[in-house]
């Protein structure tokens, strides 16, 4: 049998792949220069809303005692879920929370590769039954568009220039693929407005979700966690009352109010 050959029906010029190699390197360095620019164009947008130093918050007050207290409460509640109780409550206040931040950098959550712990960041303010929200204030660190911060980025090292937004936020509780979050809804800075994308980029980034590290590092409060299915913040807006009960999978289970 005769052996086949592929006959070329048109004429090869070296300039093509020279022309496909050249729209690769214009494509991708097109790519990389939007990526540089955007990177610059959202830093001086954060600069305008933050400083470059600001106080601490105020120490956070809380005993020994109350954080046994708080701990006993947080351990009765998680065996109650864990048995199954047809229903079962945890009811916290203001006082409640800012203790779960302490609790938090107790139990190593936070404050790795030199980033801040839960307490030098936030404190929660009140609770607003009207708008079913935590207001708080806020004193969050973001890492500057410099090149000493890009190398620290690529060798783990912790960022050294950082600007502070400081003002008050406001965190809606929620459920998100079947768990309770906290996620961050809006953020004022006095006299500087916030634009939107910024908010946007935090809620996909960290603060999407305020317990998401508290879940990533610890695997019961992340079950416990899953396994509630309501939430509600009393009239008086006194205190903020998680429910788990097996009517209502936390799926399809809304606020209670």
């Amino acid at each position: 049998m005769a052996e086949l050959h592929k006959v070329p029906t048109g004429k090869f010029h070296p300039g093509y792949g020279c022309a496909i190699f050249a729209i690769m390197i214009l494509t991708f360095g097109g790519i990389v220069t939007w990526m540089i620019y955007s990177g610059i164009a959202q830093d001086r947008q954060i600069a305008t809303f933050t400083v470059e130093n600001a106080s601490p918050l105020p120490q956070l007050d809380v005993g020994d005692e109350d954080k046994l207290l708080l701990r006993k409460k947080l351990i009765s509640f998680a065996d109650n879920v864990d048995k199954g109780d047809e229903k079962t409550e945890l009811s916290l206040e203001v006082k409640d929370c800012n203790a779960l931040l302490a609790l938090a950098t107790e139990a190593g959550i936070g404050g790795k590769n030199g980033s801040q712990v839960y307490p030098d960041i936030i404190r929660i303010k009140r609770f607003d039954a009207v708008s079913a929200a935590l207001e708080t204030d806020l004193r969050y660190p973001i890492q500057k568009l410099t090149l000493v911060n890009i190398i620290n980025s690529f060798t783990g090292q912790p960022p050294k220039e950082i600007r502070l937004l400081v003002g008050s936020a406001t965190f809606k509780p929620d459920f998100d693929n079947g768990s309770f979050v906290v996620k961050i809804d809006a953020i004022t800075v006095p006299g500087k407005p916030v634009s939107k994308g910024f908010v946007q980029n935090l809620q996909i980034a960290g603060w999407g979700d305020m317990l998401s590290l508290a879940k990533s590092e610890n695997a019961r409060i992340a079950d416990t966690l899953k396994k509630i299915t309501a939430w509600h913040i009393t009239e008086d807006g006194s205190h903020l009352v998680l429910e788990c009960s097996k009517a209502a999978p936390a799926s399809t289970a809304t606020p209670s109010h």
